[in-house]
């Protein structure tokens, strides 16, 4: 099915960016295949891994060894792993959620309810 394509492109991507050895010209063909990605959609998270991608980028045409760019790298894939992860993003991603994301949203508008009234009356 198209989802089950998707969802198979963006584990590639995000394999891609996990890849440790690759040279300047593969890590920044990785980089704008996964920007080209994400920029099908304009959120939050996704202005913040274009955002990221582009300071990786910028980087590494500045000559910055790998090695200073481990915690960077740590981010974007951080980052991409939850765009992969979100239903909106990847609609094949719901199959595999244990609890849906309504019911945490709901559960989270309880508890922090219930967190406002006691710390009122404390």
């Amino acid at each position: 099915t198209p989802f089950t394509t998707r969802a198979m492109e963006l584990t590639q991507l995000y394999n891609g960016l996990n890849l440790p050895e690759l040279t300047i010209d593969e890590r920044l063909d990785v980089l704008l295949h996964v920007k080209w990605t994400v920029k099908e959609f304009d959120c939050a998270l996704t202005r913040e891994i274009v955002e990221l991608i582009d300071r990786e980028a910028d980087m590494l045409n500045r000559g910055r060894a790998p090695r200073m760019l481990e915690g960077l790298r740590k981010r974007i894939s951080s980052l991409f792993l939850t765009f992969i992860e979100t239903p909106e993003f990847n609609p094949e991603a719901a199959r595999f959620q244990i609890v849906p994301m309504e019911f945490e949203a709901y559960l989270f508008n309880k508890l922090g309810t219930a967190n406002a009234r006691a710390q009122m009356t404390t």
